[in-house]
């Protein structure tokens, strides 16, 4: 039966891991809540909190629109409420989580029972890959693969830090993708598959030192490295801040800094003297993933 009312919130994320590239992510505790009514007049929306001053506040807002084409509407007799804490285009999973909430949302008011297997094929045909769809429907870590998209999820170590530095500088999707070589050499292939295999069990297994040791790249991060100062400047100090590992978040250039929990506030200090203008938050992952009402 169809309802009246919808609320849904998902995580941000962060994708890539390092060697994982468009295959693996990690919900990030920044959130989106999605409120939807159907009340007389016509299409109104809210938009509160991260990027409230430079979202468009109608139809061609991307929450608004993916829920509009979903339910196949124009607006009339419906109100958005948007509440967003995840940064923009800063590599944090903004878009994906907009289309997730969206369709979720279209589903609640439809009467329909939401499934995660659903949601992250539709999501991940409109956002173009799985991986941050995957991350913000189901939360923790997940591994995802497409054509069709399937994801799969672990939970992540109970003594895993992050720090997220959100850099001031912003590098649009379509440069940092342009700045990779359509092919690679096949040992910087197989490098990747050794060490996001490695990445994955030792994330399964909570085994920190083997984290460490797989947070390694050879196909995207050196090349998109010269685009993104605050990446280059933390990376390059890994070992002084004590970090298990440095990676670019999604496409950049926000930069996650992994790190014991118990090493968190430290490492997070460090990150902000080496990267002042950043927006630092020291943060365990996101365990809870979609969820509505």
């Amino acid at each position: 039966m169809a309802e009246s009312r919808a609320s849904v919130d998902v995580p941000g994320s962060s994708a890539n891991l390092g060697p994982g590239y468009d295959c693996l992510a990690i919900a990030l505790p920044f959130r989106l809540r999605v409120e939807a009514e159907r009340r007389p007049g016509p299409l109104e929306v809210r938009v509160h909190g991260e990027g409230a001053d430079v979202l468009p506040a109608d139809a061609s807002n991307l929450v608004v629109a993916t829920l509009l084409r979903e339910l196949d509407e124009r607006g009339e007799g419906l109100a958005v409420e948007i509440h967003n804490e995840i940064p923009l285009g800063a590599g944090c999973g903004s878009s994906a989580a907009a289309i997730v909430a969206a369709l979720a949302t279209a589903d609640v008011l439809r009467g329909r029972t939401l499934d995660s297997a659903s949601l992250i094929l539709r999501a991940s045909a409109i956002e173009g890959h799985p991986d941050n769809v995957a991350a913000s429907v189901l939360g923790g870590i997940t591994i995802a693969a497409g054509d069709p998209a399937i994801a799969r999820r672990i939970d992540p170590p109970a003594d895993l830090g992050l720090v997220v530095a959100v850099a001031d500088e912003r590098v649009a999707t379509r440069d940092a993708r342009a700045a990779l070589t359509p092919e690679v050499p096949r040992g910087s292939a197989v490098w990747n598959i050794q060490h996001s295999a490695l990445l994955v069990h030792a994330l399964h297994t909570g085994v920190l030192a083997d984290v460490s040791v797989a947070l390694t790249d050879r196909l995207h991060q050196d090349a998109r490295e010269p685009l993104m100062p605050t990446f280059a400047a933390l990376r390059s100090r890994a070992a002084e801040l004590g970090a298990l590992g440095v990676t670019l978040s999604g496409a950049g250039p926000s930069v996650l800094v992994w790190c014991s929990l118990d090493a968190m506030e430290q490492v997070a200090a460090g990150v902000r003297d080496i990267a002042p203008t950043a927006a630092v938050h020291a943060v365990r992952p996101e365990n809870a993933g979609l969820r509505a009402s």
